[in-house]
Parts: structure tokens; C-alpha cells; sequence
């Protein structure tokens, strides 16, 4: 009961921090793909191993990394995630859906060491597994 208490205690230890506090494989990446946008805010949230990001902008594209800076979800509300952080076999896997136009758009993509998911503008979502083979659908 006690190390059930200390876990949520720890739970919500977000703290906000500069883009230049962020591993540096996340300033690069963000610098890259998202550096004409206006941040709202950054946080850290510190785990038992490691922290996690989260960058937040103005438009609500929202972005995550993981303890090494690397990044494990991409959400742009509002238009297509960048195209070269999809692989081109979730692109390829993609662009064979015959959906009306442009609803075959990636707006959202995140990863872990198990899987890959995406999720279009129409709101359908897929899974793909490390080596890109279609695993679930979800509309």
C-alpha cells in the first residue's frame, strides 16, 4: 500500500522547460520539422528511469519524446504530419486506400519498441508491427 501511494505521488510530476533544456536529438528534430511554429509550452514529467517530453504550439501540433530525445508520437491537428518521419512503407501501405480527397492524410503517427500506429484525418487508425506488416485497423 505504501509503494501504491509513493506511485501516485510520483504520477503527475510534469514541470514545464525550455526548448533548450529538451535532449538535443529533440531540439533538432524540432528545429527541423516544426521550427517556423510558435511554442506554448514544453514540459518534462520525470519517471522512475529516465523523462519524458511533451512540446506543445500554438497550432496544438503536439509532439512527445522519449528519455533519449528521441520522438514516439507526432499529432498535427490540423494537416499532415512531416512526411519524411513516416516510413515509406506505412506511406506506400497508405496511399493504396482508395479514400475520397485526401482523407488517406497521416495526421497523427506515434512508435514503441513493439509497434507503429497512424491515424488519418478521416479518424481511421492502423497498426503496423517493427517490420511494417499491418496488424490492426480500427475506424
Amino acid at each position: 500500500m505504501l509503494f501504491a501511494g509513493i506511485v501516485c505521488a510520483k504520477a503527475d510530476n510534469d514541470r514545464p522547460v525550455a526548448l533548450n533544456e529538451l535532449p538535443k536529438a529533440s531540439q533538432e528534430f524540432l528545429a527541423e520539422h516544426f521550427g517556423d511554429r510558435q511554442l506554448a509550452y514544453a514540459t518534462v514529467d520525470s519517471k522512475f528511469v529516465g523523462n519524458e517530453y511533451e512540446v506543445l504550439y500554438t497550432d496544438r501540433t503536439e509532439v512527445e519524446f522519449n528519455s533519449k530525445g528521441e520522438w514516439t508520437s507526432v499529432d498535427c491537428r490540423y494537416e499532415a504530419v512531416p512526411a519524411d518521419i513516416v516510413p515509406a512503407e506505412i506511406t506506400r501501405y497508405i496511399s493504396t486506400l482508395e479514400l475520397p480527397g485526401g482523407q488517406n492524410t497521416i495526421r497523427k503517427i506515434s512508435r514503441d519498441r513493439f509497434e507503429w500506429e497512424v491515424e488519418l484525418v478521416n479518424g481511421w487508425e492502423f497498426s503496423f508491427d517493427l517490420k511494417f506488416n499491418l496488424i490492426g485497423m480500427d475506424d
